[in-house]
Parts: C-alpha cells; structure tokens; sequence
C-alpha cells in the first residue's frame, strides 16, 4: 500500500538569509509576535529563544561600529592588574546594590526585610529602560504601572478591548520615564499610523520592528501622511 508522503519543512530563518544555499532542516516551530508560526532547525530554534525577547538590546551591540571599538578596547592580559587574593576575597563577600535594596525593603523591588523576593510586576527597575502603561491593570497592581520597553508588546497583548480583541503595542500611549521621549517613529504600519507612530529610542530598534513586523497591515497613504503630519507638529 503507498504511504502519503510528509513533506519536509526548512529553516525559516535559514532561508531567509541573502546567501542561503541548498536548505537546513526545520525540526521546530515559533510562535512571532504577529500570531505567525515559523520553522526553525535547532541552532536557530535556541538564537530565537534567547535573542527574540532582547532584541531591542542586542542589536545595537552588534552594530559593526560597537563591535569594532569594543574589539579594540581589549587589553593585553600580561598587563591586566592582578587584585590581591584577600581583597577579592573580601569584594566578593560585599552585598551588590540590588541586595541591599531587598535587604532594606525599598519601594518598588520586591524586597522585604530579613530575606529576598521575586520582583513585583509593574515596579520601577533601576536597571531597565522602562514605560509607564495608562490602562487600568488588577488589584493590587501599582498605581502607576511600570513596564520593561522591551516587553511591550507582550504587555499590550495581556490586556483585552471592548470588542474581546487584544491590544497592540501601538493602541498604547505608552510614557517613557524621566521624560524622555521617543526620537524614531513606524508609521508604515496601519495600526502605527492610526496611532500617530510607533515611537523608539533607536533606529536600530525602528529597522528592527520593521523587519519583524512584516505580517502588519500596511497603511494606507491618507493614514500615513495624517501619521506625519502629527509628528512634525509635535517636533516643531
């Protein structure tokens, strides 16, 4: 009896590459930020799991400028200067700063006196560039609602609209902290234009969404044009 053939699938990723010869198989399926799925062999399977969610960090060190100023910082480990065994010994028993905060029970860490607890969601981070989410979020959740800018995305898809639709990252006017602002903007897509722009801190970061986002409806020229417009006003 003939069997009916499975076809094998291939790498995405791989594929897309401008020099992709031949085919890598694809063993493994991703889910994008778009609800899409993707293929992926092993080797990208585990970059997309640790890069997908820092891409906003790691590409600008990997700019050829960052990588060549940061290979030429390198030193010669014959002139590096050796830290005497006792005085390691004894920076290393001091506690970092983040543990000083949960030792003290400050604000907005998660921290409690006497022991260490898992960061609260929605609490300010000293060590993230963070937003500010104006939609209401559960009790006892944070007045003012404190997101990493890398996760808001995700954060957007966690709330729901009137119409049982999941917000995207544009429907948000999310607030950057310190009153900083946004200097890049997409309006290329319907949902950033409608929005007056998807703002970032890069255009590293802005090439990046552009690139990933693909599967977005693009918008229309009246909305784009509308999009920009709004932009020069608020620049001027």
């Amino acid at each position: 009896m003939a069997r009916d053939l499975i076809p094998a699938t291939t790498c995405d990723w791989h594929a897309a590459l401008p020099d992709a010869q031949g085919s890598t198989q694809g063993s493994q399926v991703r889910t994008l930020d778009n609800g899409k799925e993707v293929d992926l062999c092993h080797f990208c399977a585990w970059v997309f799991d640790f890069y997908f969610p820092r891409r906003e960090q790691i590409l600008p060190l990997l700019q050829p400028g960052v990588l060549d100023a940061f290979i030429r910082s390198a030193r010669d480990p014959d002139n590096i200067r050796r830290v005497p065994a006792q005085l390691s010994l004894a920076a290393a028993e001091q506690p970092r700063p983040a543990e000083l905060l949960q030792a003290k029970g400050e604000p907005g860490q998660g921290g409690k006196k006497g022991g260490k607890r898992k960061t609260k969601n929605g609490v300010w981070k000293e060590d993230e560039v963070q937003i500010v989410c104006p939609l209401p979020h559960r009790s006892p959740s944070p007045r003012k609602y404190w997101v990493d800018l890398r996760n808001r995305t995700g954060h957007a898809h966690s709330h729901t609209k009137g119409d049982g639709s999941k917000y995207d990252g544009p429907d948000i006017a999310f607030v950057l902290q310190d009153d900083r602002k946004f200097t890049h903007f997409c309006t290329q897509h319907q949902v950033c234009a409608e929005n007056g722009g998807y703002g970032f801190l890069a255009v590293d970061s802005l090439k990046a969404h552009i690139n990933k986002s693909k599967g977005w409806a693009p918008a229309t020229q009246e909305a784009r044009d509308a999009a920009e417009t709004k932009l020069q006003e608020q620049a001027a």
